[in-house]
């Protein structure tokens, strides 16, 4: 795990709530990085310690993606994963694994793992994040 990425509805104080935490657990930060979009925020991060980093945040109620993958948003509507995996199986796509990373304001955000990551984002491009 080289790098730990932290997915939640944007809020002031969200990276003072994450380095505080990793702080208080003794945990270095060699670098951190934040992007917006729309109201979700993705703030990557990577530490000394990245599995205990995973742990600490974990526990405390952080939505991680720690592998690697490519980040969509979809509305949160029935058919929604579906209408993703055809557009990847049509485009000769094979998904190793979907997960729902966070939830509001009417969409998902989705984690995606695949064998053609870059091709994915191109499959993809109108809906990542």
């Amino acid at each position: 795990m080289k790098i730990i990425t932290v997915v939640t509805k944007d809020y002031r104080g969200l990276i003072a709530d994450i380095t505080e935490c990793l702080t208080e657990n003794q945990i270095n930060i060699v670098s951190i990085d934040a992007d917006l979009a729309d109201t979700t925020a993705l703030v990557r991060i990577r530490t000394d310690n990245n599995e205990n980093a995973f742990n600490v945040l974990n526990d405390k109620g952080f939505k991680l993606v720690s592998r690697a993958g490519i980040l969509v948003k979809v509305k949160d509507e029935p058919g929604a994963l579906a209408k993703i995996s055809r557009r990847l199986a049509e485009s000769n796509v094979d998904i190793r694994g979907m997960n729902m990373v966070e939830q509001h304001d009417g969409a998902n955000i989705v984690s995606i793992s695949c064998h053609d990551e870059e091709k994915a984002k191109e499959v993809l491009k109108d809906i990542l994040v």
